[in-house]
């Protein structure tokens, strides 16, 4: 399957009311697909992921986010579409069936992100219709303003994408290592002849990894949101680690977003 086929598959999936893989994290190759699934993770324990969220449609989970504020998710760009009737976002459980109903007011995609295309702006904000009220299961993450991450750093990502056999109703985690980009980049230009952007970071493969339905949700370390899940290969846990957006690189943004709903 070829790279512009692949683009023209991607666009024709975002037309679609954002079914969980009409944004889930690109991943490449036959494969090239924009993702969502914990490979090589556990189970979360409630109260552990309280910033997770689970982005529905119709009752069926598509993508994840981060509570941001008491109004704002962060997520992937690709997991927003103008179809956005009957979307909710559910936060304050790790059973995606469960938790509590919000519905969307608004949400602004970054303004360099093209549709169908990968694209290192893959992140939009997110208001949702009544404020969040922090619990144990209910809490906000803070964003990365400065800090960009470093080589070999272990972070977490979460999310109810794709497993290897099925959908999980209970939220997964696991640990993966920041990979350095100059590898990342040659690892992904070696097998599908695109790059990686500056404003990715790449993390995990080797059994441990996000894919299909994870696509939005949050990669973290010491209570700092740094990246979000992006794309990469569809052969999710491989060698080739997955590829997410950094939001340091988009701090400014993010906090005008805030800034300008709350007036």
């Amino acid at each position: 399957m070829n790279f512009l086929w692949l683009l023209l598959f991607f666009a024709a999936f975002f037309t679609e009311c954002g079914r969980a893989r009409v944004a889930a994290k690109p991943f490449v190759d036959q494969q090239l697909t924009l993702k969502g699934r914990i490979i090589g993770g556990t189970n979360a324990r409630a109260g552990e992921v309280p910033w997770q969220v689970s982005l529905q449609k119709r009752g069926y989970h598509f993508c994840g986010g981060t509570i941001v504020s008491r109004k704002h998710i962060v997520t992937a760009a690709h997991c927003s579409t103008k179809y956005m009737f009957d979307v909710f976002v559910v936060a304050g459980s790790i059973n995606k069936n469960t938790g509590i109903r919000f519905g969307v007011r608004s949400f602004k995609i970054h303004p360099d992100y093209p549709y169908g295309k990968l694209n290192p702006n893959d992140i939009a904000v997110w208001e949702v219709d009544s404020p969040f009220i922090w619990s144990e299961n209910i809490k906000p993450l803070r964003i990365a303003n400065s800090t960009r991450v470093q080589d070999g750093w272990l972070m977490t990502v979460s999310g109810w994408g794709k497993t290897d056999h099925a959908y999980p109703d209970y939220l997964q985690k696991v640990e993966v290592r920041i990979v350095n980009k100059d590898k990342c980049n040659k690892l992904y230009r070696a097998k599908f002849h695109i790059p990686i952007f500056e404003n990715n970071i790449c993390a995990g493969g080797e059994g441990k990894d996000s894919c299909f339905g994870d696509s939005g949700g949050p990669l973290v370390k010491d209570g700092v949101l740094h990246g979000i899940v992006s794309w990469g290969d569809s052969d999710c846990g491989s060698t080739i680690p997955g590829v997410y957006t950094e939001v340091a690189s988009f701090a400014n943004w993010i906090n005008s977003v805030i800034t300008e709903d709350s007036k």
